[in-house]
């Protein structure tokens, strides 16, 4: 393994060790709250059952990950907040490129239109940081409305832990979790290496930091606190509990293979075998096979490792933008799953969700 594999790893320890110091003591003492009170810390499983259904579910996906994001990205460029906030030279959201940008960017040359080009993406991945940290009280407040109108007379999932208890099981699950994801994460990273395909860079990685403590403090809120709440409300909260009710059938794990193998473009002059081998491709491939291997074995609670098999494939198929991290996230959705089937709700893993990201933005911030 090359020196600085060793020091990544490094590194990240170091993050997961900081994130434990603060997370271990919190546990514990939730674990004395839970067990001075008499709750046990994980109780016996029970029926989930939801009203809704599955269309409901897709309109809930559509409306907290693409209209009320737009709308704020909208909503926060119409109103000047990036010139109030970073100063009148911000530069705006750019337009679509026409014939005339075309013609400047070639005049200006290659270099600098890429250098431009990157700058724009930056800011671009600010304008996102801040609509989606922006947009959160109005994803929550439309969820609380949604449950009100809808469903006025359901009472919720019975037994439920206390919240002393569920900290308490979320800092001891994520203990466990963290190390076996960021293993198999690695571990994933360097076979890509071997087989010619390096990771991706993710975007946030880029960031412009035009105000660095400002921009660090909206990416950390952002990794560690809205998207873990957003993300479980979505897999975990809507759509785990509705696949729990549905029969066993082969269509889901069929759809997360063209979600995941519509990621993968197709290079102009690049063979069908080629295109077939790449890693997108055949980790979809993988989850289709797997998903009609539980068809044919699994014989106890077929139902419900479907539905935590099927809902942490589809949070793979989300986070696809970024290659290889589908591999080991499907890994972390399924110890998710497990948890939210055991809690019969979103505390536990939105907490063990937002601490993993918190060693990870640590990693970030921390490689400058």
């Amino acid at each position: 393994m090359p020196a600085g594999s060793w020091n990544e790893i490094a590194r990240m320890t170091g993050c997961g060790l900081a994130v434990a110091a603060v997370a271990a003591p919190v546990g514990a003492g939730c674990w004395l709250v839970a067990r001075r009170a008499g709750e046990p810390i994980l109780a016996r499983v029970r029926p989930w059952r939801v009203p809704w259904t599955g269309w409901e579910v897709v309109l809930a996906f559509l409306m907290l990950t693409a209209v009320v994001p737009a709308f704020t990205f909208q909503a926060l460029e119409q109103f000047g907040f990036y010139t109030r906030l970073y100063g009148p030279d911000f530069p705006p959201a750019p337009a679509a490129r026409g014939p005339r940008v075309e013609a400047a960017a070639a005049v200006a040359g290659a270099a600098a239109a890429a250098a431009a080009h990157e700058k724009q993406e930056e800011l671009r991945d600010l304008r996102d940081l801040w609509a989606g940290a922006v947009a959160l009280p109005f994803q929550l407040a439309l969820l609380v409305v949604a449950r009100r109108t809808l469903y006025p007379g359901w009472p919720g999932p019975t037994g439920r832990p206390s919240v002393a208890a569920g900290v308490a099981l979320a800092v001891l699950a994520w203990a466990v979790l963290t190390p076996l994801v960021l293993g198999f994460n690695r571990a994933v990273i360097e076979l890509s290496a071997r087989l010619g395909s390096p990771p991706e860079e993710h975007p946030l990685v880029k960031l412009a930091g035009l105000r660095p403590a400002l921009d660090q403090g909206l990416f950390v809120f952002r990794a560690c606190v809205a998207a873990p709440l957003v993300e479980e409300i979505l897999f975990r909260g809507l759509l785990l509990p509705w696949l729990l009710g549905r029969r066993w059938r082969v269509w889901p794990a069929l759809a997360v293979g063209v979600l995941l193998a519509g990621y993968v473009s197709h290079p102009s002059g690049e063979s069908a075998l080629a295109l077939l081998a790449r890693g997108p491709v055949l980790f979809a491939v993988g989850l289709a096979a797997g998903y009609g291997l539980l068809a044919l074995r699994a014989r106890r609670k077929r139902r419900t490792v479907g539905a935590v098999y099927v809902s942490a494939a589809v949070f793979a198929a989300v986070h696809s933008g970024v290659w290889p991290s589908p591999v080991p996230l499907f890994v972390l959705g399924l110890g998710l799953g497990w948890l939210a089937v055991r809690t019969r709700g979103v505390l536990v893993p939105a907490v063990v969700h937002g601490l993993f990201n918190t060693v990870s933005a640590l990693f970030v911030l921390s490689s400058g």
